[in-house]
């Protein structure tokens, strides 16, 4: 009978680093024909196998030199005629992976496909292993817990192999935490520092005009909030497989897009018209509400499309996009909204700044004149 069951039981330790080779997880009992066996006697080899039964849910095929043809669900094999071969029954010959592939790799791999084992081969494409589904749920978790925290600021962007414990981060040493923390806060205030400046250069704007010191933390927070949506969305989205580099152009980014322009057009009508009755009409710059308008159209709408593009750039850079796109997308979408809104508010109210004298209003329409006269009353 050509049939041979494999039944050791050893499986390798499970708290390895998620980017070890998946040769490093795989588990070395399973059940496997080979080529021209017949379905009894493949049901046979499950019946003597010692393999606990989710690793006999399946029975592999390989020919005479150990080489991986496909595998056979055992399911289908209980329903089929006892003396065919398993050969009409083979499935999956082109799903086995690598023994250097990438741990994740392999587990998205198992999973978009839906089978409950996935063989793992050497370089000579001999059957070495299987990477059970547990054991691939297992890898996608802590890579997807990896980047919740990486995103959260507290991963360790210096040894990013080393899973960190929240031991460390709640009990360990004082500077083990700074250390961890600190250089996402480094990033955050420089890009604070870059959006002070552009306020600081529309200063005489603001100067005109006070009630548009009132909407910019609306036109920050709320770029800031669908940014970080984004971002979310795209690391989760490629921790699950969801989203790849093959078609991330035709699906994922115009998709976001797609997302962000009507959340764009919604926030902005809305936005635009609470500031054009609070402070718009009242002050006699009923102008206010199209500024506003604009310049969180264009913030959320930069703010979603960043949130998917700059992951996706560090990505095919090499880098770990989980601790870097926040901070980058956060300057960005904070320094393009605050330009638009300023741009916007010295274009449609009419105010002319100039930097020798912030008090001239020579272009200025009456209600805004009438305005700041009053507020230096």
């Amino acid at each position: 009978m050509n049939t041979t069951t494999l039944d050791t039981l050893r499986a390798t330790t499970p708290d390895r680093p998620a980017r070890d080779p998946i040769s490093e997880r795989i588990r070395d009992a399973f059940v496997y024909v080979t080529e021209g066996a017949k379905v009894a006697e493949a049901i046979d080899a499950v019946r003597r196998s010692r393999v606990p039964a989710g690793q006999a849910a399946c029975v592999f095929v390989i020919d005479a030199q150990g080489h991986y043809k496909g595998f056979a669900r055992l399911s289908v094999l209980l329903r089929a005629d006892a003396e065919s071969t398993v050969n009409a029954y083979i499935d999956g010959a082109d799903l086995a992976a690598p023994h250097d592939m990438e741990q994740e790799a392999a587990a998205r791999r198992l999973q978009l496909k839906d089978v409950p084992l996935l063989a793992v081969v050497n370089a000579r494409s001999v059957m070495i292993g299987v990477l059970t589904f547990d054991d691939a749920m297992d890898i996608l978790e802590q890579e997807t817990t990896d980047d919740i925290m990486f995103k959260a600021g507290v991963g360790d962007v210096f040894n990013t192999d080393d899973h960190i414990r929240s031991e460390r981060l709640t009990q360990g040493p004082i500077w083990y935490t700074v250390r961890v923390r600190i250089l996402f806060l480094m990033v955050t205030l420089a890009g604070g520092l870059i959006v002070g400046g552009l306020i600081d250069s529309f200063e005489d704007v603001l100067g005109a005009v006070i009630a548009l010191a009132i909407f910019i933390p609306l036109v920050m927070d709320m770029g800031g909030n669908v940014g970080t949506q984004s971002s979310t969305i795209f690391a989760r989205g490629f921790a699950l497989g969801h989203v790849t580099m093959q078609d991330f152009w035709r699906k994922s980014f115009a998709r976001e897009a797609a997302v962000g322009l009507v959340m764009a057009v919604g926030i902005a009508l809305v936005a635009g018209t609470v500031a054009y009755f609070w402070q718009g009409l009242p002050n006699d710059i009923p102008q206010l509400g199209v500024v506003v308008g604009v310049a969180l159209f264009t913030s959320v709408f930069t703010a979603a499309c960043l949130g998917f593009l700059m992951p996706y750039v560090m990505v095919k850079m090499g880098i770990d996009h989980a601790p870097g796109a926040d901070p980058f997308i956060t300057t960005i979408k904070d320094f393009t909204g605050l330009l638009v809104y300023f741009l916007m508010a010295s274009w449609l109210i009419g105010v002319d700044f100039d930097s020798e004298d912030t008090a001239m209003l020579q272009d200025a329409p009456a209600p805004v004149v009438a305005f700041l006269t009053e507020g230096a009353d």
